[in-house]
């Protein structure tokens, strides 16, 4: 009998760890290493390892984000408590094109990450999308830069809905 309880616990508990990644996602923080600068980002999936131009580079997996109101798509909060950081660019591309940018002044050491695209973001969302950030000063000087390879899920993978 204890061994078909044992059974039956490691099947429920197997069941529920291949269950828990496709319907973890939350907001997370991620800093790079240096909590003076970080994103939040909703719809945190996990990490992995991806391969961009043969090489192996880490990656954030995320939910594909809605399109709001006026036709854009907000990605992440970026937060840094750096008083120096004035102004936030970022260039965004996928493996082998630009795709679209970003430069904005930071408030109170806060801005939400909605970039300008030229491409259609639905037609390139189901490859790997780098955005690379730089946090300058009032002089346009870069202070910090950091690169975010991202893969995106659509929600309904993430969650489990069929709709």
């Amino acid at each position: 009998m204890k061994k078909l309880f044992k059974v039956i616990l490691t099947t429920v508990l197997l069941a529920c760890i291949m269950i828990l990644p496709a319907s973890a996602a939350q907001e997370q923080t991620v800093n790079w290493g240096d909590t003076n600068y970080q994103i939040i980002v909703p719809g945190f999936i996990g990490g992995k390892d991806i391969t961009i131009d043969g090489q192996t580079t880490p990656a954030i997996v995320i939910e594909k984000p809605t399109i709001n109101s006026e036709n854009r798509y907000h990605f992440f909060d970026i937060v840094t408590t750096d008083t120096n950081a004035t102004l936030i660019t970022s260039t965004v591309s996928t493996a082998d094109t630009v795709v679209g940018d970003y430069m904005v002044d930071l408030q109170d050491g806060r801005v939400s990450y909605i970039p300008f695209f030229t491409e259609d973001f639905n037609s390139i969302s189901n490859e790997p999308i780098y955005f690379g950030f730089s946090y300058r000063d009032n002089n346009f000087n870069v202070i910090k830069e950091f690169p975010l390879w991202v893969v995106f899920q659509d929600k309904d993978t993430t969650t489990g809905n069929t709709n």
